[in-house]
């Protein structure tokens, strides 16, 4: 019953229309210039590179130096 009722809840809160929403516009910001110079630079830059420097302007975990 629990799961019925956070379902349900889920769904009042429109769950399937901002799954429908993600998709598209996941779809849309993939076929971008922008998108295709991204992944092409995990290739010159390697993922670890990419990842700091998309991270590094938000101080995430991932651009701390790691500990030994």
């Amino acid at each position: 019953m629990n799961k019925l009722l956070i379902n349900q809840a889920f769904e009042n809160m429109g769950l399937r229309t901002t799954q429908l929403l993600g998709t598209f516009f996941d779809g849309v910001t993939r076929h971008t210039e922008e998108a295709y110079q991204w992944v092409e630079s995990f290739q010159t830059k390697g993922f670890r590179e990419v990842i700091a420097e998309r991270d590094a302007p938000f101080g995430d975990y991932g651009a701390r130096p790691r500990q030994t």
